[in-house]
């Protein structure tokens, strides 16, 4: 009699544990499955992070070439010993020719600089 008692207890343990772990992997599939899913979207985080810091590196580089690029034009200018005029239809010398067009060129430049900063702040707040 102890030994049929005996093996009811033992099988109603089993279907007990049988049913428990059932459902824990259940439990372990879809957590595995999030896990998945979450790891996927880590790394395109981890991507577009790359991305934008290469790009912030990229554009602060450009800041400092233009920053540069500015100071050497502001030398050139103070140290230009140009009297030259076109009120006075006077013929432009070589200095205030290429002054000109570093003139024109720092307004597209500061815009794309614009530009740019803005898209990389829209996408840096679309970010978090």
């Amino acid at each position: 009699m102890a030994g049929h008692e005996l093996d009811s207890s033992v099988s109603s343990r089993i279907s007990f544990t049988h049913d428990n772990y059932s459902t824990l992997l259940n439990v372990f599939k879809e957590t595995h499955e999030e896990a998945n899913r979450l790891a996927l979207s880590n790394n395109r985080v981890k991507g577009l992070n790359n991305w934008l810091e290469n790009k912030v590196k990229h554009l602060e580089e450009e800041l400092l070439n233009l920053k540069t690029d500015f100071e050497s034009l502001d030398m050139i200018y103070k140290n230009s010993s140009c009297n030259c005029s076109e009120n006075n239809k006077v013929k432009i010398c070589e200095t205030c020719g290429v002054l000109q067009k570093k003139v024109n060129y720092l307004p597209k430049t500061v815009s794309k600089f614009t530009v740019g900063t803005a898209s990389l702040n829209a996408l840096l707040g679309s970010e978090n």
